[in-house]
């Protein structure tokens, strides 16, 4: 048994102008989902690239806090054996020596993509190799992860990134 019931012609020329009317109202929300639908895979990829340069932070950030405790035993014993020299001096009646100046850590950034921790004291021998401090190296890489989601950077792969951010510490001021 068929509920359906069949239209004669003057119903169906009343129908079309209400199905038009009701199709013009969804038209605009119908073409703007399919305009996102069609974008998520752009923005997918942005996003991907985004968190290559959050893997990478990390990264950085676990290797300079290492190098930064290794630093710290350093100028430690530094300042342990200053004491202990400075003692044995005023014992003889000579002038302490001044304690040596804390150092100045930062992060080096090959044009090769090479990113490590590094003494501003004491820097790579690549002469187009840039030390900047862990903030600025954070900032640079918080600059390429905002280009990134723009879309105004492309990477084609993840090697790409650390040469990227090599690029933007080097205009750098």
């Amino acid at each position: 048994m068929s509920y359906r019931k069949e239209l004669s012609l003057e119903d169906i020329a009343r129908e079309v102008p209400l199905l038009s009317e009701k199709v013009e109202r969804v038209l605009p929300t119908y073409v703007a989902s399919l305009r996102r639908v069609s974008e998520m895979p752009v923005e997918f990829e942005r996003h991907f690239w985004a968190s290559r340069v959050d893997a990478l932070l990390q990264t950085v950030r676990a290797d300079y806090e290492n190098f930064q405790a290794k630093a710290q035993k350093v100028e430690f014993l530094g300042k342990f054996m200053t004491l202990g020299m400075d003692i044995v001096l005023k014992a003889g009646g000579l002038e302490p020596i001044a304690p040596p100046p804390p150092a100045r850590l930062g992060i080096s950034i090959l044009p090769s993509g090479k990113i490590g921790s590094a003494l501003f004291e004491d820097p790579p021998k690549q002469p187009d190799a840039v030390i900047v401090t862990y903030e600025e190296f954070v900032a640079i890489a918080e600059r390429l992860k905002d280009g990134l989601l723009k879309g105004t950077v492309a990477p084609t792969s993840e090697d790409e990134i650390p040469k990227l951010i090599y690029n933007l510490a080097s205009k750098s001021p």
